[in-house]
């Protein structure tokens, strides 16, 4: 089990305790690992949050006190509840990018793509590299190529299909051996940087949500994690193609191989959750990836 299933009672009253009377309460869509409610608290709209990891939360409130001009919700409070951590923060108004249609979606990319450039400027704590401690600002990682190489298994054991398996641990191993040759990268990345972590404002503005796998390393990997992901949902696309317009032809190499390293890591996690549809689907499109790409539409769907 990866995500909490907290009765909501609990949770409001746990969240009253530690902010006061919240009123609206009501259940919003969640995440992959997170209850989520919308109430009214002093005033103020917020959002709660349940997770079974604190970390993600430590984060979110360290984004906020970073130097930078990017609208983030505004941490008021983290504590547990039960067997699991809460989070309460302001509430951004607009709506998810994915929750958008086409037409919309298609009109915020630029805002977006000039969203994730402001990220990439935003200073980072000197030291490390990969994902982010909170406490102090540091990659937890020593290089760049360290962070990138975890996660991304070497041997491809459970899987049953012969021919996916081989394909896989051949696929791990030539990846393997390119990622250790990667400088390091010292710039802010977020990590996850989709359309369901962006909120598009009224007046065309973008708010971004969800810091918990923010990096130190390389602008590239948040333009490859669109691109990968605009593969399977059409209504990453626009986002992709405005991220990746600035993208210089040598710099697809590492695109590349930021993708299949996003792709391998997606099928380790769904082989461990035995969620077979979603592991095939990985595979289809770790096996669809060009081989030698000349540019950056290579990388994006066939329609798009």
């Amino acid at each position: 089990m990866w995500k909490p299933m907290i009765d909501a009672t609990v949770v409001r009253e746990r969240i009253a305790d530690e902010i006061g009377p919240v009123t609206a309460w009501e259940a919003v869509t969640e995440g992959e690992n997170s209850q989520a409610y919308r109430a009214v608290s002093d005033g103020r709209d917020i959002v709660v949050r349940v997770n079974l990891r604190r970390e993600g939360f430590d984060l979110d409130a360290w984004a906020c006190r970073l130097d930078h001009d990017i609208k983030v919700p505004e941490v008021l409070a983290i504590g547990a509840v039960d067997e699991a951590w809460f989070c309460v923060s302001t509430r951004l108004v607009g709506s998810r990018l994915c929750d958008l249609d086409m037409p919309a979606v298609k009109a915020a990319a630029p805002a977006v793509a000039e969203t994730l450039r402001r990220i990439h400027d935003v200073p980072v704590a000197a030291g490390g590299f990969g994902g982010i401690d909170p406490a102090t600002g540091s990659g937890r990682a020593p290089t760049w190529a360290s962070a990138v190489a975890w996660g991304v298994p070497e041997s491809w054991s459970e899987i049953d299909d012969e021919a996916d398996r081989e394909f896989l641990e051949a696929l791990s191993a030539s990846v393997l051996a390119e990622v250790r040759t990667l400088p390091d990268f010292d710039r802010l990345l977020h990590g996850d940087f989709t359309g369901d972590n962006l909120i598009v404002g009224e007046d065309g503005g973008i708010g971004v949500l969800d810091w918990e796998t923010a990096m130190v390393g390389d602008p590239l990997w948040d333009v490859a994690y669109q691109l990968f992901w605009s593969r399977a949902m059409a209504n990453m696309v626009p986002q992709a193609r405005a991220a990746a317009a600035g993208a210089a032809p040598e710099g697809l190499d590492r695109i590349r191989c930021y993708m299949l390293v996003t792709g391998l890591r997606s099928a380790s996690f769904y082989l461990g959750q035995t969620r077979t549809p979603a592991l095939d689907l990985m595979i289809d499109m770790l096996r669809a990836m060009p081989k030698a790409p000349a540019t950056i539409a290579d990388f994006l769907p066939d329609a798009a």
